[in-house]
């Protein structure tokens, strides 16, 4: 999978996470405590997918 893919699905994961943790606070969707455990770990995971994905922009970019 090319980085640029990388940093979109993480970019888009931490998105969703957002989202869901803004929709709670403003009571648009009731809390749940297994809601807010999806929004922290699509929050997590979605960054730590983007930070993979810039790593290996960098490190294609610095073989060309």
């Amino acid at each position: 999978m090319r980085p640029i893919r990388w940093i979109i699905a993480g970019g888009s994961m931490l998105l969703a996470g957002w989202l869901i943790l803004v929709s709670i606070v403003a009571e648009a969707i009731p809390a749940r405590i297994w809601l807010s455990m999806l929004a922290y770990a699509l929050t997590l995971l979605g960054f730590y997918v983007g930070i993979v994905g810039v790593i290996m922009y960098v490190r294609t970019g610095q073989n060309k």
